[in-house]
């Protein structure tokens, strides 16, 4: 007859009752728990419920952040033959208040920090449930408040005869009762018995190959049951040890990894992601030769593993290892879908990354990867005397996931309803989860049934699949996409995908990237370019704060598309300001010289009054672009009379940092040049902007070798144009309409757009056009002298956006024609993305006409992401001139749509001619 959980827990602790079972790492040191004091207190926790009158099968509550204490009060609750309720310490009152009315929880013991709510809680059901209290607390306000403490639990004598006693609970009785986090917006209670933790922790153990030797960082909270698979159930019954930090930042989990020589860690995917994306924004930062080695060791390494088994992983790159604490052996990943691009990148770096698959019904997996026979991306086979198929498999075989066997729980608690949904006739459990199984028996995750977005089309989409490859960019955080109701189609009900962005926001900062949306929708734009035309998402929603999330870190879907459709994309996609609440540490700091001036600035440029904050995001909270954010940094200089160092300018994300960047360049009396509420616009900041300008210099010198030169270069261009892309040209006349200054605006598709439009131009207009170009392009002793000779004028515009505002006003104040891309970055796709108002700023304060010129075909001929030469037809076609009206807005939206009919216009022509 086999052991019981139990009965195992008690052989394991007096087979090793010296070693350390539990260590906490605190501020000023760490507390190790030894196994036989474990098991010591794990006894008089029981004989106290036991006496305190908690009866066999009766539920207890247990709610705080990880701690060898919760470990402990959880296993002596499972001694007594008690059920432990686990309850999440985040959880929302209303929640939490109907789980423990559900399970009609007869004690609690409640971590310090989270006794307020689950006052708040009794309250609300009007139960008064006995508390003990444990974890790091104030023993003086524990007995203020009426409530035991942990330490006089765990140090209760015990009568003679107790532990000689055989513990109550049989493998059917039930253990645990988890409420799950429900994405699906509608949480169940799931039994799972002392039988289905034995059944998981023997087929975990032997399937992933844990031993008595590991030490186990405890990072998943351990209400969830994914966590407490490794840190209760096999730790427990193996003799492991586990290590718990007090604070889950990136600096506590190396001291953890680090201090504790950890050999184990597992985690949700999302820590993972973490992990990743700073060992690769650290290479990113280095030289490009480092970069090119690292890569090309990566590439190496892959191929030794894969090819000859070897992993020099270990000896490439020490560093990331050592960071890891250079004894981690087992990594797992476990409770959503992993990246199979970041699981290969990990397994390339040496890591063998394990993957599990399962839910808190199945007591937490039911598939994991061995070591033997890891295929990366999969979540590997079935769990020995686990059964797992795939329901109505459709034409690439995916389809519901089935699971059948000893760790599925017996039923919900109290929910006859959801058992007849969740369970077959024959007795397998429906997952919910879609998958599919490769021809050697591994599963493949590719979503949840319920999130499948089904276009008008017909055709299914995964947004899971969707959201790992929009993922790919260090701009990015997060990532949801989601199926919204679509209003300008014809089909009733139809959805069109729509990605909820949430930027990272310490990567802009490290990047001097300020005009966040517009970098973002150019990076997501281009990695739409490897899916399917259906899985590419056309509508951006770039959010500050963070998506809700379940406990294991998945994104509570219903939640984030309920708010959409509840308030709008717009509305959705702006911070709720209400949640800015100022302090008077808060009031101090505005109140300062430089706060008052920032406040005072950026006041004026806000299109409507709110109460401004310290951490307020000048972009995503205060709605200012970069053409606005530039006006506010020249009127604090202009106000001050200072000038900023650009650079640091560029990298200003929030009103704080604006306020300390501005109080670092007061070094003496503030001496305000005129009103506080005096607003510095384009128009004051053009004013400045001449032909005498250093920067113009070059380009304005008479050098007719230098055209000739660019002349020789841009006719071939233009006949191999004509000849091998079908280039045609409408409206070229309208340059013999036109005098210099005036300024040209095409639409952007390609690397090769400025050099085919501007062979098409006579030789009068090509001699007088110049172009502020991005300094990137230009470094270097060869590129910085090509520069003058096409007319280039190299201007930084993300760091020094006034710089080359000025730049363009200058040149077309010395006459020339200025050729400028309101949009900024190139389509992928040839669909007019947003136009930047500085087009319209320049023409409208230099009162000059803008020449709209619709280009059609270079994304086919040298598409973003590519650097191949493709044939493909060309359509250039010059509109007549716009004059400026004096709005900004009004004339960039009228340049737009021109430029869009034209567009239509040639499109329609050309399907007319085929």
């Amino acid at each position: 007859m086999s052991l019981t959980f139990c009965e195992q827990l008690i052989a394991s602790a007096t087979a090793r009752p010296g070693k350390i079972a539990m260590t906490r790492l605190g501020a000023t040191g760490s507390e190790s728990t030894t196994f036989g004091s474990m098991l010591d207190q794990i006894r008089s926790i029981a004989w106290r419920l036991e006496k305190e009158g908690i009866n066999f099968g009766d539920r207890v509550a247990l709610m705080g952040e990880n701690h060898p204490q919760w470990a402990m009060i959880y296993l002596g609750i499972l001694y007594r033959g008690a059920v432990v309720v686990p309850l999440d310490p985040a959880g929302m009152i209303e929640t939490l208040s109907a789980f423990v009315e559900n399970s009609e929880a007869k004690r609690a013991f409640i971590a310090y920090g989270s006794l307020d709510k689950f006052r708040a809680v009794c309250d609300r059901t009007g139960k008064s449930i006995p508390i003990v209290a444990f974890g790091v607390i104030d023993p003086a306000q524990a007995e203020k408040n009426h409530h035991e403490l942990f330490s006089d639990w765990a140090g209760t004598p015990r009568p003679e005869g107790f532990d000689d006693a055989r513990p109550p609970a049989k493998a059917g009785d039930m253990a645990i009762l988890i409420y799950t986090s429900g994405t699906t917006g509608v949480p169940k209670a799931v039994p799972l018995t002392h039988g289905n933790i034995v059944s998981e922790t023997d087929a975990v153990e032997e399937s992933m190959g844990f031993t008595e030797k590991e030490i186990i960082l405890s990072l998943l909270p351990l209400f969830h049951a994914y966590s407490q698979i490794v840190n209760l159930w096999i730790a427990t019954l193996i003799g492991a040890s586990v290590i718990y930090i007090t604070e889950l930042s990136s600096e506590e989990i190396l001291r953890g990894l680090k201090e504790g020589r950890v050999t184990a860690l597992t985690g949700v995917p999302r820590l993972w992601y973490l992990f990743h994306k700073k060992i690769f924004d650290g290479v990113r930062a280095q030289p490009m030769l480092v970069r090119k080695l690292f890569s090309w060791m990566m590439g190496a390494n892959g191929f030794l593993r894969d090819r000859l088994g070897i992993n020099a992983g270990r000896l490439f790159f020490r560093q990331v290892h050592e960071a890891f604490g250079g004894n981690l052996r087992i990594a797992a990943s476990g409770g959503s879908s992993f990246d199979a691009e970041v699981a290969r990148d990990f397994h390339k770096l040496g890591f063998t990354m394990l993957q599990a698959y399962g839910l808190t019904e199945t007591s937490g997996a039911a598939t994991v990867t061995r070591f033997e026979d890891n295929r990366v991306g999969s979540v590997g086979k079935p769990l020995p005397n686990v059964e797992v198929k795939i329901d109505e498999p459709n034409e690439e075989g995916i389809g519901e996931i089935l699971i059948r066997g000893p760790i599925v729980m017996p039923g919900y608690y109290r929910n006859p309803e959801a058992n007849s949904e969740a369970f077959t006739e024959d007795g397998w459990f429906r997952s919910g989860d879609l998958g599919r199984f490769d021809a050697d028996g591994h599963l493949y995750i590719t979503g949840r049934k319920k999130d499948i977005i089904v276009l008008p089309s017909g055709k299914n989409v995964y947004p899971e699949e969707v959201e790992a490859q929009y993922s790919h960019t260090p701009l990015v955080s997060e990532v949801c996409v989601l199926g919204v109701h679509d209003p300008e189609s014809h089909f009733k009900g139809a959805e069109k995908l729509v990605a909820v962005v949430i930027p990272d926001f310490e990567y802009l900062k490290a990047q001097n990237i300020t005009n966040a949306k517009h970098e973002i929708s150019f990076a997501l734009d281009s990695l739409g370019r490897e899916l399917p035309e259906y899985q590419r998402v056309r509508d951006y929603i770039i959010r500050a704060d963070a998506l809700p999330r379940t406990a294991t870190r998945k994104i509570r879907r219903f939640e984030v598309q309920k708010l959409i459709e509840a308030e709008g994309p717009s509305q959705f996609s702006a911070r709720d300001l209400s949640q800015f609440k100022l302090t008077d540490s808060d009031r101090h700091f505005l109140g300062t010289d430089a706060g008052r001036s920032v406040v005072s600035v950026l006041s004026s440029h806000l299109k409507q009054p709110i109460e401004i904050h310290p951490k307020m995001n000048l972009e995503l909270d205060l709605g200012l672009d970069s053409l606005t954010r530039a006006e506010c940094i020249v009127g604090l200089e202009h106000l001050l009379n200072l000038e900023f160092d650009q650079e640091k300018a560029a990298s200003v994300l929030t009103v704080q940092e604006l306020i300390d960047l501005t109080a670092a360049q007061i070094t003496g009396p503030l001496k305000v040049q005129g009103s506080e509420s005096a607003v510095i616009n384009w128009r004051a900041i053009l004013k400045s902007a001449s032909a005498d300008m250093p920067e113009l210099q070059p380009i304005l010198k008479r050098k007719p070798l230098m055209f000739w030169f660019a002349y020789l270069i841009l006719r071939p261009i233009y006949w191999f144009a004509r000849i091998f892309l079908r280039l045609e040209v409408e409206g070229i006349e309208v340059f013999s309409t036109l005098k210099p200054p005036f300024l040209v605006c095409p639409n952007h598709q390609s690397l090769v757009d400025a050099f085919i439009v501007c062979s098409t131009y006579p030789r009068p207009v090509l001699k007088n056009t110049f172009h502020v170009g991005a300094r990137m392009y230009f470094e270097g002793s060869f590129m910085s002298s090509l520069a003058p000779a096409i007319n280039v004028v190299p201007v930084d515009a993300n760091v020094n956006l006034v710089n080359a505002m000025r730049a363009g006003a200058g040149g077309l104040r010395a006459g020339k024609i200025l050729n400028i891309y309101p949009e900024g970055h190139r389509t992928f796709d040839g669909m007019l993305h947003e136009f930047k108002q500085g087009a319209a700023i320049l023409a409208t304060e230099l009162n000059l006409p803008i020449v709209p010129v619709a280009l059609d075909g270079t994304y086919k001929v040298l598409p973003r992401d590519s650097s191949r030469i493709r044939l493909a037809k060309v359509k250039i076609r010059f509109g007549s001139p716009i004059y400026p009206s004096g709005d900004y807005q009004a004339l960039t939206a009228e340049l737009k749509e021109s430029i869009q009919r034209m567009l239509d216009e040639g499109r329609e022509n050309t399907k007319q001619t085929k």
